[in-house]
Formats: C-alpha cells, structure tokens, sequence
C-alpha cells in the first residue's frame, strides 16, 4: 500500500506531531546533549575511553626492600619475615580476632598445669618437593631455631620450649619449660623439611644461595637478590589455591614504594602515614582501609592521690567526648575500642562506647567522690574548697596527639578542672614520663600479635603502674589453654579494665592498603600478615582495540 501526500496528512500521527512538534523537538535534543555529555563524562572525567578495555591481571607486584636471605631461620628481614607467610605453613597462626587456630595442627589438647600440648597433624600437608610433612619436621625446626639462638625473630617463642616428642608421622608432644610462661602464641613460627638438609647446621648456613620449599600457598619459582622474587601458586596446597602470581620488586628503599606504583611497576603497599589519604586522593588510586596495632591511649597517673580513685577516673572518661577526639584530632583515621586491646580481641565484641560521652553523668560521679562546683564559678572544687587542676601530657612531635590533647583540654574545662597542656619534646617527654610529672598522658604503643602486655599491669611499664589483680589474669593469657579458655579469660580481663580503667582507649589507628586506580581487594590482609588473602586480588590493565 503506497500513501500519497494527502493520506499521510489526513493520519493521527502527523496531526499530534503537528500539535507538538516543538516539544519533541526539544526532547529529542535533551536526548541528544546527554548522550553527548555522558560520553564526555566517561572519556574526560572518568577517563574511560571507549577504545580502551580492561583485562584481568594475574601477577600482583609489591614492593621489597634488599633481603638480606630467604632462610625464614636466619634473617632479619621484615620482609623476608611477611613472604614467609606465603611459602611456609606454621603450627597455629592467628585469625583477624587475634584468636589462634590451627593451621597445620588438625586437633590439639593441653595440661596447663604440666605445661604440654598434644598435637595431630594435618595429613594433607606436603612438602613444594612432594613429599609428606610429618611430626619429625616440626621437631627439626625447633631443633634449627634454638640452635641459632637469640639473633633469630623466632627464638623468642621456640626458647620457651623444653623438647618436641615425637610420637609417629602426624601426632608429637611439646613440652614447655614451665607452666606460667607458654602459651599458643609460642607455636607460630615456620616449619621447615628436614629431608632438604643433612642437619640443622647444614640448615643454618644455607643463606646466599638458599630455595625455600615450604609447604604453603605459594611456591618459589625464580629470584634475582637484585631485581625481583617471583613465587607461583602451589597447585598441591591443602587449602584454599591461588589464582595468581606475587612478585617482590626489590627496591634500594622501600619508600619508593608509592613512586614505583605512579609507574606501574608496583601494583600496591601498605602505608600507616599520616599523608596517604592526600596522596591517594591526589593520584586517584584505590585504598581499602585496614586497623593498625598502634594503639592510641591515656594513661592515669595513679600515683596521684585524685586519681588513685577508679571512681575519679571513670568520671573523668565520661567527660571525654570520644567521637570528637576520633574526628577531629586523629581525622577519623582510626576505629574506637573498648580497652588498650586489640578491637574485637578474641572476638570478644567492643562497641567503642564503654565510656560515652556524658557530661551530666561525669558530674555526678565525680560529685559522689567530693568534686564539684559549690561556689557555682564555673570550676570543681575538692572536698577542701580548692579549685581542681590536671596536667595533660603530651609529645610534640605527634601532630595528632598534640590535637587531641587539645580537645581533651578542652572537654575537662568544661566540666571544670583547671587544665594544663604539657607539650614537650620527645627527650623532655620521656624524663616527665619516669619522674611522673603528669595527671593524664596521651601516649602510643606499637602492640604485637601475641598481645603480651605484662608489662602493662606489673609496676615495669614507664609510668609505673601495678595491678596485681589484672596483672594475675593477664599472665593467663601467656599459659596453655584451649581457644575458647583463653576468650574467656579475655572476658574477665576487660570487665576488671573498663571497671579500673587505669587506661583510657582514644583509638586504633588505620593503615592503609594502597593500589592501582584498578586494584581490588575484597578480602583484606592484617598487620601481622601484610599479604594475607592476596591469592584473591587482582588488578585490571587497560588494553586498547
């Protein structure tokens, strides 16, 4: 059927478009301009040009600094001490609540009081050289690492060990030389084959030339002691395989770390700097966001006869406006806990609000301990009519510390006290710290995995302090005990610190991960294993047509 000129105008359609041409034409070029803007979008602001694809890559490069040897047993590297991690399973390793769990132990029981565990091994452990990992390598790795003795990372842990019986190929016996200083924590170190060596000596002067065979998720496969360590996946690990490649960028400093990612040499670093959300930001590169073990704190002086009082204390941590202290002095670079440990430690659940906030309930307890504003001037008094005055301690040098001095200045002024800042130089600092020339310190403290803190509770800490209560509980945590015991002591020993509080949590500072604008990482790695789950991250190269 052919339309002439008049049937075509005599059609609905040409009458509506006649009625409303103007406003389709105006919809149509709406159209047309954002189609137009949102290419613009993606080519120029999102730089994504639509000739260009992304390809999955399947190497992951980091950065190293000079290893001094791959020998886990001898070396002194950081960074031979994390890529350890990735070739060599140890007995038990830590989860990301800190609670430790088997990795190559399938069952274990302990006598606390004998000091021994009782261990069965995984039977599907195999050596990178195919053969079975049994009891008699665990026995031989301790034997390697106490004969080395005290220039090792690891003869801390393996000193407290008495002997290794070994009862057949997957069940042993350790012995720990006494029952108050043992524990799981002394279990994680890397476990070596025998059959590679002819003895530990043999092993111990293994160093220039040393090939690591362990039995982890990554195997060597090639290293160059001035250009890079290249390790693939091992196809016969027991666990979880990795897809991908890891090589380790040997670098003269491995600050160049973040320069070296600019030019696509690097994919990603870890980085605790204060400057690193500006660099990341200033870049555009990816960064997943990762909790420090650099614990942020105030100490009490209580030593001090005001603040000898729990009560005191408690009532000085209500008027402490936590949120504030987090936002505005440490730039919300850090995450709340409820004590010095490590948030969710033993997967026991912190809220960060164990002291939140609350001025009214500040004056009320400090005015049931004979502190409070009588004459109505704006400052506490104490029980003799004197104006109440702390001095706040703090390092110079800590931009972020010095800030939340200021706020916790600032916060106690309000409630009252009169309120010095003591802003020192770090020598200046330390000589107030050991003659106790302060009422509240604002301090840090790099914490270890094993989060030993004795020292914290037993008068030898550089304030002095001393709990014989916490101190007795604290010292369970360093003896033999089944993993749900030891979340149970750390129940008891957190109530009896937020109860004393002789420290009072501001935070836990944040590390970064940093990478590539295409890099990702779903599942995060943690302080102590800075390449934990790399076998699940990637990055994407841009591939043109």
């Amino acid at each position: 059927m052919k339309l002439n000129k008049e049937d075509i105008m005599q059609t609905k359609w040409f009458g509506f478009f006649q009625k409303y041409w103007l406003y389709i034409t105006v919809i149509l070029a709406v159209i047309i301009v954002a189609v137009s803007s949102l290419s613009i979008y993606r080519e120029e602001v999102l730089e994504i040009d639509p000739d260009v694809k992304l390809e999955k890559q399947s190497t992951l490069s980091f950065a190293s600094a000079y290893l001094d040897t791959l020998n886990p047993i001898v070396s002194k590297s950081e960074d031979t001490y994390y890529i350890s991690k990735l070739i060599y399973n140890s007995l038990f390793d830590y989860d990301d609540n800190l609670n430790l769990e088997g990795e190559l132990v399938q069952s274990y029981s302990v006598d606390t009081e004998k000091a021994y565990i009782d261990i069965t091994l995984r039977q599907d452990a195999t050596w990178h050289n195919g053969e079975k990992l049994t009891a008699s390598d665990v026995s031989f790795t301790v034997n390697a690492i106490k004969s080395y003795g005290s220039k090792g990372l690891y003869y801390e842990k393996v000193s407290k060990i008495h002997t290794v019986n070994v009862k057949d190929d997957y069940n042993l016996r350790i012995y720990f030389n006494n029952n108050y200083n043992c524990s799981l924590d002394d279990l994680v170190f890397p476990v070596l084959p025998q059959s590679e060596y002819s003895g530990t000596r043999a092993l111990l002067n293994d160093t220039d030339d040393f090939v690591p065979v362990g039995s982890g998720m990554y195997r060597y496969s090639s290293y160059d002691p001035d250009k890079r360590l290249v390790l693939k996946s091992n196809e016969e690990y027991f666990g979880e395989k990795a897809s991908n490649t890891v090589s380790f960028e040997i670098l003269p400093d491995k600050d160049m770390a973040s320069s070296m990612l600019k030019i696509g040499s690097v994919t990603c670093y870890t980085d605790i700097g204060s400057e690193r959300k500006s660099t990341v930001e200033d870049e555009e590169l990816q960064m997943y966001d990762i909790i420090s073990n650099n614990a942020e704190f105030i100490v009490f002086n209580t030593e001090k006869d005001l603040l000898s009082s729990k009560e005191v204390r408690q009532g000085i941590c209500y008027a402490i406006n936590e949120t504030q202290v987090l936002s505005e002095g440490y730039m919300d670079d850090g995450i709340l806990s409820d004590t010095i440990y490590y948030p969710g430690f033993m997967g026991v659940e912190d809220t960060g609000k164990t002291y939140s906030f609350d001025d009214e309930k500040a004056k009320k307890i400090l005015a049931e301990q004979g502190l409070e504003d009588t004459d109505l001037n704006g400052r506490i008094e104490d029980s003799d009519g004197k104006d109440v005055s702390l001095t706040v301690l703090v390092n110079n040098n800590n931009a972020s510390r010095v800030a939340a001095a200021r706020i916790v200045e600032k916060n106690l002024e309000r409630l009252g006290f009169d309120i010095e800042v003591s802003s020192l130089s770090w020598e200046k600092y330390n000589d107030a710290i050991e003659k106790g020339d302060f009422d509240i310190l604002l301090t840090g403290y790099e914490m270890e995995a094993s989060y030993d803190l004795r020292r914290f509770f037993d008068g030898k800490n550089p304030w002095g302090y001393k709990n014989n209560d916490l101190l007795e509980k604290v010292r369970q945590l360093d003896r033999l005990h089944t993993a749900e015991e030891y979340t149970a002591i750390y129940q008891e020993i957190k109530e009896l610190l937020i109860d004393e509080v002789p420290y009072y949590s501001l935070c836990y500072k944040k590390m970064g991960l940093i990478g590539v604008n295409t890099f990702k990482a779903d599942r995060l790695p943690a302080f102590h294993d800075i390449y934990r789950n790399c076998n699940t991250w990637y990055w994407e190269k841009k591939i043109s047509d």
